[in-house]
């Protein structure tokens, strides 16, 4: 997903509100290669209006289990620090480095 702001839905809601301007003053017969072509865009907008919606729930969803974590670890930590509490945090150890070259190798 890149940082982009799309505004795809907005402009092509806004060009077919034009379309239809001229249907707002007097009756019109919508013919049907313009009925065809108001469906596929109809489709289009909907299309890009759930990959926003889509986007926009995982980025939810995501920000909701960082929360969760964030408060999770805060309760682990307030056990280990309460007197006489039996909840102990396991050392640290620390990670072998490999720079993905064999030991040793000339």
């Amino acid at each position: 997903m890149g940082a982009k702001m799309s505004l795809e839905l907005s402009d092509g809601l806004a060009e077919l509100g034009r379309l239809f301007n001229d249907y707002t003053h007097e009756p019109r017969m919508l013919r049907p290669e313009d009925a065809r072509a108001f469906i596929a865009c109809c489709k289009e907008l909907r299309e890009e209006a759930r990959r926003l919606e889509n986007e926009i729930s995982a980025k939810r969803w995501n920000e909701e289990a960082v929360r969760d974590r964030i408060v999770e670890t805060g309760r682990i930590l307030d056990a280990v620090r309460r007197p006489g509490s039996n909840v102990a945090l396991f050392p640290m150890i620390p990670r072998p480095f490999s720079d993905g070259h064999p030991v040793g190798g000339a």
